[in-house]
């Protein structure tokens, strides 16, 4: 009985998908452009190149000298600049606990959320939270402790050959990382008419469209501060589903990942409540 009611419900629920594509035909069509145009203007440009990079360092003894020198994990660096999934793209090549690593790295890329922050508020805002959240990260190291990683020196190795390599394999995870933005602005987020409910729903979801709509709408600004540091606090379902296809093979302990996660935003919420209060009064 019990799996006749399972088979119902997935009968039932791609019965609903269809007829919600064909009464909704010309708003797959402009989510379907868009999510393109979001893959080949935001994404590809930013992470292709990186994926490549990421590749060159690994060979190189970049990180080497960075533990040496600066006595800390090279990812924790790139993870700040790149964000996510790049560091999924660093974690996937260690062999240490990728549980920690991940819930430990996760960020959005610098650049785009200082200019997405600074546009629905300000500079000194976008800088704040942005510090507020590294410091987030690094309480959750403090707190779970990620074993070290051992970092060895490494022969000289041909960039060429990883070049080679590296290209059809980056363009393979960004070819997966389109698929799950596909997947998620297809959902009928954008037909929810109350404007606090669409974008709670956003900001758990997908941070371009989150912060992009948080930028264009009409609510008060500190519910647009308490979204935003949600929205870069969870990085969105999106960017999960992203990580997830680079690693895809890799041991994760989703229940302690989701804790790890979960006290991170709650740090990040209780470090901003000075900015909150400042913008309500």
């Amino acid at each position: 009985m019990k799996h006749k009611l399972k088979e119902i419900t997935l009968f039932t629920l791609i019965l609903s998908a269809q007829i919600y594509i064909i009464k909704n035909n010309n708003y797959i069509h402009t989510q379907t452009i868009n999510s393109f145009n979001i893959w080949i203007t935001k994404i590809v440009p930013i992470l292709f190149p990186t994926f490549i990079l990421v590749d060159i360092i690994n060979i190189s003894n970049i990180p080497y000298y960075i533990d040496k020198y600066l006595k800390t994990n090279y990812i924790y660096i790139i993870s700040i600049i790149s964000g996510s999934p790049t560091n999924a793209y660093l974690i996937n090549k260690t062999k240490n606990d990728k549980t920690k690593l991940l819930a430990t790295t996760k960020y959005i890329s610098l650049t785009f959320s200082y200019i997405a922050i600074k546009n629905i508020f300000n500079t000194k805002i976008a800088l704040t939270l942005i510090f507020l959240n590294i410091i987030s990260n690094i309480l959750i190291t403090i707190i779970i402790k990620p074993e070290k990683l051992i970092i060895e020196k490494k022969e000289n190795q041909k960039i060429m050959d990883t070049l080679i390599k590296s290209i059809p394999k980056s363009l393979n995870t960004l070819i997966s990382i389109l698929g799950t933005i596909l997947l998620i602005n297809l959902l009928p987020i954008n037909m929810i008419k109350n404007e606090f409910i669409k974008s709670l729903i956003l900001s758990f979801l997908e941070i371009t469209s989150s912060l992009n709509n948080l930028k264009q709408n009409s609510l008060p600004l500190n519910i647009k501060l308490l979204l935003t540091i949600i929205s870069i606090s969870t990085c969105g379902l999106c960017i999960e589903l992203q990580i997830k296809s680079i690693l895809n093979d890799a041991k994760i302990n989703t229940k302690n990942y989701i804790k790890y996660r979960l006290i991170h935003l709650i740090l990040l919420l209780i470090l901003s409540i000075p900015i909150l209060y400042h913008i309500q009064n």
